[in-house]
């Protein structure tokens, strides 16, 4: 993934719907989030003309922490009401820590939401109602965003992974900070690219849908790029589907949270994997070279599903 990239911090909302409105009590500071010491309740956010298209919805949530008495966790569990004009449902969700710097640690999260669940059309509202006790959680109105199971809308034809606004400290920058752009649309084919990685600790966090991505030995002075890593979190029982379009041979697998890998497929042209999460947590998908050769593009389609 060796593209130019621009950082998206507090720029992007990143909506697949036409307007959004943002509500949370608490004090605010300097960069635009608004810190609860008692989140239930305290915290919504309402996304009006999502999309109609597909059969799921991807809301993504990322949120600060300050406070901690003791080792900030690797994951945080809050609990989140999503709302329709005629249904609504609870969920749990872990958010997974992405970045710790000073007293503020960023942790982020996916829910995968039927439509069939909560008879879906074009609203929802999102509703922090329950967390951990004793810390201060902060919120942005970017902090949660809609998108569409294949078709994204948002500005700049939608990214993915999670666009994290600025935080408090404007010097912390995580390196799974997500960092996205388009190429130019006539030397590539129409996709999505995300930021180049230092390996599978820093790699970026993705969203469902298509991304163009390069491997290969960019020439002379130049180091081979041999392997792209993604990570994606997965609730119990979802389903990841990738899929891989490439003119060269590579290897595609899937690794568990625990790092261990759980299915591989190799070859060139259109190869995939699907796979059901038996437990919850941080998947990773790492796509490699076979051999060292001359740089190409390839690319990929992602799906979860529950």
């Amino acid at each position: 993934m060796r593209a130019a990239y621009l950082a998206l911090l507090g720029m992007v909302v990143g909506l697949t719907g036409a307007g959004a409105t943002f509500f949370a009590q608490g004090r605010l500071d300097s960069q635009g989030w608004r810190w609860l010491s008692d989140p239930a309740g305290q915290a919504w956010w309402r996304f009006y003309g999502l999309s109609w298209e597909g059969q799921h919805l991807s809301v993504e949530i990322l949120v600060q922490t300050r406070g901690w008495r003791t080792p900030p966790p690797t994951s945080l569990s809050l609990t989140f009401r999503f709302s329709t004009l005629s249904s609504s449902l609870t969920r749990r969700l872990q958010l997974q820590r992405v970045t710790e710097k000073g007293e503020h640690v960023t942790y982020f999260g996916q829910a995968i939401l039927a439509r069939r669940d909560l008879k879906l059309g074009s609203y929802l509202a999102v509703e922090l109602v329950g967390g951990p006790v004793g810390i201060e959680i902060g919120v942005h109105e970017n902090s949660v965003r809609v998108q569409g199971e294949w078709v994204f809308t948002g500005e700049a034809g939608g990214t993915g992974g999670p666009l994290v606004p600025a935080p408090s400290d404007p010097k912390a920058r995580s390196p799974s900070s997500p960092a996205i752009s388009q190429l130019n649309p006539g030397s590539a084919p129409e996709g999505k690219t995300v930021r180049e990685c230092a390996g599978m600790e820093d790699a970026p966090y993705v969203s469902p849908g298509h991304y163009v991505c390069t491997l290969g030995w960019p020439g002379p002075g130049e180091a081979l790029d041999s392997r792209d890593w993604f990570r994606v979190n997965l609730g119990l029982g979802y389903f990841l589907e990738v899929q891989i379009n490439s003119p060269q041979a590579i290897r595609l697998s899937i690794l568990d949270p625990s790092g261990q890998e759980v299915g591989w497929v190799g070859g060139a042209g259109r190869i995939g994997l699907s796979y059901q999460a038996p437990k919850a947590g941080v998947y990773w998908i790492c796509v490699s070279l076979i051999e060292g050769i001359p740089l190409f593009t390839y690319t990929v389609d992602l799906a979860i599903r529950r």
